[in-house]
């Protein structure tokens, strides 16, 4: 049985509004109360390179169950704020996507800080025809130097594969909505997947993930919790069953643990 085509995005498609949103800015939020001013104040600056160009944008905030002041404080930094009951980071990244009425999505992780820069260079991106979307490198703020430093690998890896990280991972909404947004079977590493799927849409449609030069600074929390010994245990554990491991929420507990 021949195999359904993916319907053509149009780059020209644009929502029937008195003003329209060219670029949604999507954070996915569960017990962020601490990192989120920071990380919103930076969207709010990022998001004024935008409006000088005319784009019109948002930022949304799902409130993914949080037992903290997660929503009151999105909403006291100026974001729209939706629910997710469902404690996953793919299911409250795919109730924030739904919700946003941009052309374009950029997922930005709760604890990570965009600057004008790297949204100009997005911008310049989004321009052209044949991008898809992409993301960025990561650098930490914090945490052990050694620790730090192995983010390169991830940073080279996702530059030869066109991976994104989900701390910033950019895309035309139309994709999202094509691919059905992330898969809700991964607890983790869910972007990962997300881009091996990008990527073979993109090959369909000619068009390719492109990855930027100027990096987020995500927080340090990452290099602190993930170099513990369970969860490099858990890491080895991921990478011996090409991922399957992940789809096990008892694997991924540092991404669920309401302490964080």
């Amino acid at each position: 049985m021949a195999s359904k085509k993916p319907k053509k995005l149009n780059r020209r498609e644009r929502r029937d509004t008195l003003d329209p949103v060219r670029v949604s800015i999507v954070i996915p939020a569960f017990n962020e109360a601490h990192y989120l001013p920071d990380t919103l104040r930076a969207a709010h600056e990022a998001r004024a390179a935008l409006g000088q160009a005319g784009w019109g944008s948002e930022i949304v905030v799902c409130d993914n169950n949080s037992t903290d002041a997660t929503a009151s404080v999105a909403k006291a930094n100026g974001a729209q704020v939706v629910f997710e009951p469902f404690n996953q980071i793919a299911a409250s990244r795919n109730a924030a996507g739904r919700a946003a009425k941009g052309e374009w999505l950029g997922f930005v992780d709760a604890d990570t800080r965009v600057s004008p820069m790297l949204f100009r260079e997005m911008m310049r991106a989004m321009a052209r025809d044949d991008c898809l979307g992409g993301g960025c490198p990561v650098v930490f703020d914090s945490g052990p130097w050694l620790a730090r430093q192995t983010v390169i690998l991830w940073n080279t890896a996702g530059r030869i594969l066109r991976w994104a990280a989900g701390s910033f991972l950019f895309c035309r909404a139309s994709a999202f909505h094509e691919l059905g947004g992330f898969s809700q079977d991964w607890f983790a590493a869910e972007e990962v997947e997300y881009c091996i799927r990008l990527n073979r849409l993109g090959r369909l449609l000619a068009k390719r993930m492109i990855i930027l030069n100027e990096p987020v600074i995500s927080s340090g929390r990452k290099v602190r919790a993930l170099f513990s010994r369970q969860n490099l245990l858990h890491g080895l554990e991921a990478i011996a069953t090409f991922g399957e491991a992940l789809k096990n929420r008892d694997n991924c507990a540092y991404w669920y643990n309401p302490e964080r």
